[in-house]
């Protein structure tokens, strides 16, 4: 984008050189509908790519990702290529708060802050287990997408990860 943004302004410019040595001030006011054509496309490519990078920095980076479930958005955070669910999206989707509470109850290997945030995650067996444990009618819905989306891709790229690692051993 930054390739054709230079030849755009190049093209530009040598046009304008020309038409200014050639007409004077005049060749500017020619030049002018020049750079509308040239800037155009540019210019309006930059809101959605704007657009883009505001949300991505909201619903998290790299090691972030978010998935929907009705009109609720869960944030997934990976530790180690291991995901964990925010624990307020969770219990949000299940008509829920998040507590002190629930949190000092919870298994600490399952329910822990998350690194780097002020954030609280469940680990898949927590979140696993939390939701077949739970009564609410789309906890089982929830805990299958979960596993479908989340869990079990994560579980696929951890062991095609260590399938290098472990022929050179």
């Amino acid at each position: 984008m930054l390739i054709e943004l230079a030849a755009r302004i190049s093209l530009g410019s040598i046009v304008t050189w020309f038409l200014y040595h050639k007409s004077g001030a005049t060749g500017l006011v020619f030049a002018a509908p020049l750079w509308g054509v040239l800037l155009a496309k540019p210019i309006l490519e930059l809101l959605p790519a704007m657009v883009r990078r505001a949300k991505r920095s909201a619903w998290g980076g790299r090691d972030t990702d978010a998935i929907a479930f009705g009109i609720h958005r869960l944030r997934i955070r990976y530790v180690a290529g291991y995901p964990w669910v925010v624990d307020e999206d969770l219990l949000a989707a299940l008509g829920e708060t998040s507590s002190d509470a629930f949190r000092r109850r919870a298994d600490p290997a399952s329910c822990a802050q998350l690194p780097d945030s002020a954030l609280w995650g469940l680990s898949e067996r927590g979140a696993v287990n939390y939701l077949s444990s739970s009564r609410h009618p789309d906890a089982n819905k929830l805990r299958l997408l979960l596993e479908r989306q989340v869990f079990l891709p994560a579980r696929n790229k951890r062991e095609r990860e260590m399938r290098p690692q472990q022929r050179t051993q």
